[in-house]
């Protein structure tokens, strides 16, 4: 009897999985067309003339006096990483939950106080893969980062908000009073301080997007410089792997 109790339950919990797979399937989906991104924009530059700069990667080694910075900066990484998987997680059942509840707005977990906490957790987990602390075995903290990852990791920033700016015009569209007392209750990556009210953006308001757009384009193009700048007056990359 036991037995066949255990039984029915593990098909029910298989069964339950089975119904929340086309939704976390269709939540995956939209993400795998970002996060390449992360390791490819790089590449971009090898075609530019000489922009293997890009592809040069750099290690420094902390040791005695510099040993307590190293050690604080990889329980931050560590920190990092783990704030954005809870994010994620976080967020991800928050919105399987909506999608199979036919929820319109998903304004539970971290979505009662911030709209994209799934793109948030992406950027942080994915900031320790483009910077990589790590404890050496000498009693040394070991740093070590490619100049396109960093290059790369701005870039899948930029995206990420640029991906949460078309949703929201989506759901701006498609439930336009429903969305509108929610981001005025909320923030956008970030908790909402105050209760002052957030504009939605109008059509007339058209260029509002092309401005913010331009403005991410060129911190961009100063990260660019900056990372050349770091390459060309910095010794000892490498493009061994």
């Amino acid at each position: 009897m036991k037995l066949k109790e255990v039984g029915t339950k593990v098909i029910l919990v298989l069964s339950s999985i089975w119904v929340y797979v086309p939704i976390i399937a269709g939540i995956i989906t939209a993400m795998l067309y970002m996060i390449p991104l992360a390791y490819t924009s790089w590449v971009l530059f090898l075609s530019l003339g000489n922009g293997g700069w890009a592809n040069l990667i750099y290690g420094f080694n902390l040791y005695e006096n510099y040993l307590p910075l190293g050690i604080v900066l990889v329980i931050l990484e560590s920190m990092v990483f783990l704030v954005g998987l809870t994010l994620f997680i976080w967020g991800f059942i928050q919105i399987v939950r909506a999608r199979k509840n036919e929820t319109n707005i998903t304004q539970t977990g971290p979505y009662k106080h911030i709209r994209h906490p799934q793109h948030l957790g992406i950027i942080l987990i994915s900031l320790p893969f483009a910077l990589r602390i790590r404890p050496g075995f000498a009693y040394h903290i070991f740093i070590r980062f490619r100049v396109g990852d960093i290059l790369s990791w701005v870039l899948f920033c930029f995206v990420l908000i640029i991906w949460s700016d078309i949703e929201e015009r989506k759901l701006q569209k498609t439930h336009p009073e429903e969305f509108a007392d929610y981001k005025n209750r909320t923030g956008f990556f970030f908790p909402k301080i105050g209760n002052r009210q957030t504009l939605i953006i109008q059509e007339k308001k058209r260029y509002y997007y092309l401005i913010r757009y331009l403005i991410f384009f060129i911190i961009y193009c100063f990260v660019v410089l900056i990372m050349f700048l770091f390459v060309k007056y910095v010794p000892g990359g490498t493009t061994i792997k």
